[in-house]
């Protein structure tokens, strides 16, 4: 497998090189992009390896937030906020699920979208405590 580099952004993408053979005579090589399928799974993987790390910003910044006297609104993460173990067990278990029906569905245009949304959706969650820890 060799790499093609993206004039425009300089990434490099995986290729799959091939040989034609026309009436017996071999011609050279040429380079084919990845299929979009590829890049889409990677594009999950980047989503979800995100969705990952932001949990554990907000985790982080909510405890910051409520050792510095701010109060959790969740009422679903009200009751168990201030465990930040079980809080944390919570998480992980919803990301493991969010894991699995990902890797079920991989063909699902509907499971990118809502990966995309949730992953946004943890970006504002995290800079909104961000903020409220500025305040404080």
């Amino acid at each position: 497998m060799g790499f093609l580099t993206a004039p425009s952004s300089g990434a490099f993408l995986p290729a799959t090189r091939v040989a034609t053979v026309a009436n017996g005579v071999e011609t050279r090589d040429a380079a084919i992009l990845p299929r979009r399928s590829q890049l889409v799974g990677d594009q999950r993987l980047i989503l979800f390896i995100a969705l990952v790390v932001l949990n554990i910003a907000d985790v982080i910044t909510t405890a910051l937030v409520l050792a510095d006297g701010g109060v959790e609104t969740n009422p679903f993460i009200k009751p168990i906020v201030s465990n930040t173990m079980l809080l944390s067990l919570l998480k992980a278990a919803v990301l493991a699920l969010v894991g699995a029906l990902l890797l079920r569905c991989r063909g699902s245009k509907l499971a990118e979208v809502a990966l995309t949304v949730t992953t946004g959706w943890y970006f504002a969650v995290v800079v909104w405590n961000l903020a409220v820890l500025a305040l404080l």
